[in-house]
Parts: structure tokens; C-alpha cells; sequence
């Protein structure tokens, strides 16, 4: 551990309250020390409530990301541990309804069904190859739109107060982005 020379103190980092204050104006440097401040907590969270430890990341990054969006409405600064974990604790049950929608669909592996996985792992290498190539055509900003509202599941009104834009706004880019990109599909799958 580094010591201060003799008569000089180490500086001391600012209080919570002040970096939510300062979070609140948009100042990275206080957002950044925030996460910092909380990130094992929230991932030990996320970790204990989804057991998932594939995507623990991903999910502590949208939780992340829907603090910094929301953050300019917390009106009691008193609150934000509990507002925070609020945020997380709604993130890892979106997450978890995720994954049983999907398990209500699982069928139990048999061995007649290699032949039939065998047979489509090419079409689904195609399917996300030109799905990956068709985003990548899109603007970055499209994207970037895109991405945050299907893939983290950020809310229209939180894009567009992130964008300082309306919601009819957002919801008009993400049709043409989403229409670009099919036109994009499209195009891919007739060469």
C-alpha cells in the first residue's frame, strides 16, 4: 500500500451523495466512480438471484446503463441504494421470464434429432452471419438504437431522454433502422 509523505493527506474520494448529485448533472467522472463503487455489489446480486454465470455481465452492464438514463429523475438522493437495487432486481426477473419463455419451448434431446441439427447448423450460421453484416451496413447511431432497445431492453422513454429526443422520435428511427436492416436480409438472401 502507497503512504502519503508526512504532513500530506491521500485524497480522500467524494462522498456518495455528492457523485449521485454530480451523476445527476451527467458528470462522467462521478457516473464512473459510481459504477465503480457498486459494480461487485450489484454483480454479487445478479449472481445469487439468476445463478447465471454466462451472462451475469451483460445483464450488470444494462443494469449500468438504465442507472445512468434514469439517473436525472431520482429525486431523494437518500434513496439510490435502494432505487439501484430496484433496478437490478427488475432487470434480473425481465432476465429470468426470459429464459422460462424459452424452457416452455424445450424438448428433451434425442438421438434422431442430430440428423436434423446436422442439417441446419449452416442455415443458422448463414441467418446470424448476414444478420451481423446487415447491422453492421446500418449507421452507428441506428445501430447503437437498436441494440440498446432490443438487446438491453431500455425503454423508449429512456432513449429518447438519452437522446434528448422525443418518444415518437425514437419509435420512428427504430422503424427505418428495422426496415433497413430487413431491406439489408433481404438483399442478402437473393445474391
Amino acid at each position: 500500500m502507497e503512504r502519503a509523505p508526512c504532513g500530506a493527506s491521500k485524497a480522500e474520494p467524494p462522498a456518495l451523495e455528492e457523485l449521485i448529485l454530480r451523476g445527476r448533472g451527467g458528470d462522467r467522472e462521478a457516473l464512473k466512480l459510481l459504477i465503480e463503487h457498486y459494480q461487485a455489489r450489484i454483480a454479487n446480486f445478479v449472481l445469487a438471484e439468476t445463478r447465471d454465470a454466462n451472462s451475469y455481465e451483460d445483464l450488470c452492464q444494462a443494469i449500468f446503463v438504465k442507472m445512468v438514463i434514469a439517473l436525472p429523475r431520482l429525486r431523494d438522493v437518500a434513496r439510490f441504494e435502494a432505487w439501484l437495487f430496484q433496478i437490478a432486481r427488475n432487470a434480473t426477473r425481465d432476465h429470468l421470464r426470459s429464459l422460462l419463455g424459452w424452457r416452455r419451448h424445450f424438448v428433451r434431446w434425442e438421438v434422431e434429432h442430430e440428423a436434423v441439427a446436422a442439417s441446419e447448423e449452416p442455415a443458422d450460421e448463414q441467418r446470424e452471419s448476414a444478420l451481423k453484416h446487415g447491422l453492421e451496413r446500418l449507421s452507428p447511431q441506428d445501430r447503437a438504437l437498436l441494440q440498446l432497445h432490443i438487446e438491453k431492453n431500455v425503454r423508449y422513454q429512456d432513449l429518447a431522454r438519452a437522446s434528448d429526443t422525443t418518444v415518437s422520435a425514437i419509435k420512428s428511427r427504430l422503424y427505418r433502422a428495422r426496415r433497413e436492416l430487413r431491406g439489408f436480409l433481404v438483399a442478402g438472401d437473393s445474391e
